[in-house]
């Protein structure tokens, strides 16, 4: 795996994978790849959640203020290569709400994964 796969791996729980900013809507993207499979669920689920905490942390501290000081929104994308079972739909939906009811506009949006595990 070359380094740029493995930054962005749902493994590397206190990590940002990427972020991208929308000049025109002054919208920070937050950018999560998840590529692992679901053979292990429950260590996944856990790897996940403990990254979702790590992008809400880093919303919840501004540390994104340093260098783009006139954000007005903020998404949170996940994307998933694998199809996701119905405990992550669960998980997402939570975070979801998290973002939506604490942090000023805030979403969460999700890629639905294609292949099976």
């Amino acid at each position: 795996m070359d380094k740029c796969n493995e930054k962005m791996n749902v493994e590397n729980t206190d990590t940002i994978d990427s972020l991208a900013y929308e000049k025109d809507s002054f919208t920070l993207i937050l950018l999560l790849s998840d590529g692992m499979d679901w053979t292990d669920k429950n260590r996944h689920l856990l790897l996940l959640r403990e990254k979702l905490n790590s992008y809400i942390r880093y919303i919840d501290t501004k540390q994104y203020t340093e260098k783009y000081s006139d954000v007005r929104k903020i998404e949170v994308r996940v994307s998933f290569l694998f199809k996701e079972p119905d405990e992550c739909c669960y998980l997402l939906e939570r975070a979801g709400l998290v973002l939506k009811n604490i942090f000023e506009n805030t979403e969460l949006k999700i890629e639905h994964g294609t292949n099976d595990s």
